[in-house]
């Protein structure tokens, strides 16, 4: 008889965290859950943890420690509070990791957990995009796989055998181009939090949605894929697709080019990456073309374009500049999602961090979360003194 795959879930009760949740309750006798952790949201974490009776759960908030407790009271299962307690979630062997924790707080653990997995399944940025040489040289001393939950990316995963690299010739990831796809700069400097959050395609959280209609997130993926897939700047480009069926692209140097078609359901990517390397019947019906007519596919938003420039530029800078890139626009769109800031505030708020911060050197993981830290407190400043006029 088959042993059930043994899972942990850093950040379960986010917009990742809960989708694998679904997959993993719609095939629940494949599984076993030794670990469950979330930031804040003691409800649905206590509710995760009574359906799927972990051995482990954690709450990185220590105010809601007793909360949880309560919640769990009866329970045979260990409640941890804290860093130190998501940390301990990864502490022991398992089969697979999700590492799906939003933002900094979520690459010690996932930086732990490698150690201790097969599997690594990440959804995680901040871990390739501000911390991307040092995740990128711990996984290649390891035994872990690495998988991308990110749907480009899972994508690219899906097509390609890295391993034969001098096959590629390119990657291309695709847009569906956010809210603001047809917008002039007119519209763009009128453009409200409620338009922003009003994606066409996907649901997801409210940080992921602003960075999806300043086109950050696909920025973001540019240098993820550049760690992930060890390419160079040139073999990475970015399309536009509004309808976001094709997922990401691969240009073979033979002159063929292999796609990746699927709904836009994050559970498709979750599902592959779980039982990878095989696939298995899951209940979502392949795309219908006939229903689907057409796919359309454009250059990005001139105005928006400046996100993706943005991309280039750091990793061609290389060492912090990443890191300053995200940590000041998660400040900004923090602003932005408080209406205290305008919609295109947000990449020259971006763009001002990045020309004053030349100094910075990463030789360790201590400097990652220290010039982090930093570059957050200094980016607020910026705001703050603006008086609501951002130059």
């Amino acid at each position: 008889m088959k042993t059930k795959q043994t899972i942990s879930i850093l950040g379960s009760t986010g917009s990742i965290g809960t989708n694998t949740v679904d997959v993993i309750m719609s095939k629940k006798n494949n599984y076993s859950i030794y670990s469950l952790s979330s930031k804040n949201n003691v409800s649905l974490l206590s509710k995760q943890s009574s359906i799927l009776k972990p051995k482990i759960v954690a709450i990185q908030n220590k105010e809601k420690y007793k909360q949880l407790k309560n919640n769990l009271f009866g329970k045979k299962i260990k409640i941890l509070a804290g860093e130190e307690g998501v940390i301990e979630c990864t502490n022991t062997k398992v089969d697979t990791v999700v590492a799906s924790i939003v933002g900094i707080a979520g690459l010690k653990p996932t930086l732990n957990s490698i150690n201790n997995c097969e599997k690594l399944c990440l959804a995680n940025k901040e871990c390739l995009v501000s911390a991307g040489k040092f995740f990128m040289d711990k996984i290649n001393k390891s035994k872990c796989k690495l998988l991308p939950l990110d749907s480009e990316h899972n994508a690219i995963f899906q097509l390609c055998d890295f391993k034969k690299s001098n096959n590629v010739d390119s990657i291309t990831l695709t847009a569906s181009g956010g809210p603001f796809r047809k917008y002039n700069f007119k519209q763009l400097n009128n453009a409200t939090l409620k338009n922003a959050l009003n994606h066409p395609n996907w649901t997801m959280g409210n940080k992921i949605t602003i960075d999806s209609a300043t086109l950050m997130n696909k920025a973001f993926e540019i240098i993820e894929a550049y760690y992930l897939f060890n390419l160079n700047l040139n073999q990475i480009k970015v399309i536009v697709h509004p309808e976001s069926i094709i997922h990401s692209m691969v240009n073979f140097a033979d002159g063929s080019t292999s796609a990746l078609l699927g709904h836009h359901d994050m559970r498709i990517p979750i599902f592959y990456a779980l039982n990878w390397p095989e696939r298995k019947y899951y209940n979502i019906k392949n795309i219908d073309l006939l229903k689907i007519k057409k796919f359309t596919f454009e250059k990005p938003n001139k105005y928006l374009n400046q996100s993706i420039e943005l991309a280039y530029y750091v990793l061609k800078k290389g060492n912090a500049y990443p890191l300053i890139f995200n940590a000041s626009n998660e400040i900004a769109v923090k602003y932005f999602l408080e209406k205290k800031i305008k919609f295109l505030d947000i990449l020259k708020i971006v763009k001002k961090m990045l020309s004053m911060s030349n100094n910075y050197k990463i030789k360790s993981i201590k400097d990652i979360f220290n010039i982090d830290n930093e570059i957050r407190v200094i980016t607020e400043d910026f705001i703050n003194n603006s008086n609501g006029n951002i130059r």
